[in-house]
């Protein structure tokens, strides 16, 4: 649980904060922000695979464990869905190729028009991620509310 409130959190904060100053008005706010910085490493690293992997291997251990309640399964395959099927691949196939030009070349070689348009794109991703992120979120705290079935009284 400590994993997904941080990743809110986090997903937040650079919704509201960050993401304001890099695309206040592209493609100068890009190169200003990411280039020559070292700020693409470290976002990579802070939201990259490794978190991605802590937010997801808890996910899944829950499910597998809870898997013989047919609630709390229910609730948790939600979960998996949305943070390993969905958040995980989307986040690879289709945000990362945007990360590589947009923060890892700061906008690249392409023209001012393609990069006000992938950082739509990115922004239109990250909020689907984030949406789709909360129902999951919603879930596992859903699964994590109901009550564990005990021995029948005698």
């Amino acid at each position: 649980m400590v994993a997904l409130t941080t990743w809110v959190g986090g997903t937040l904060y650079q919704m509201v904060v960050i993401v304001p100053l890099w695309n206040a008005s592209p493609p100068e706010s890009v190169r200003a922000f990411f280039q020559g910085t070292d700020w693409n490493r470290t976002i990579f690293n802070f939201f990259g695979p490794p978190f991605i992997v802590a937010r997801n291997v808890p996910v899944l251990a829950a499910l597998i464990a809870g898997w013989h309640l047919p609630r709390h399964r229910r609730a948790l395959l939600i979960a998996t869905a949305c943070f390993t099927v969905f958040g995980a691949i989307f986040t690879v196939a289709y945000v990362y190729p945007i990360n590589a030009v947009l923060f890892e070349q700061a906008g690249g070689a392409q023209s001012a028009d393609e990069i006000r348009a992938l950082v739509n794109q990115w922004i239109l991703f990250d909020r689907v991620r984030f949406a789709v992120g909360l129902v999951g979120f919603a879930a596992v705290l859903h699964a994590f509310r109901l009550p564990i079935p005990g021995e029948r009284q005698r």
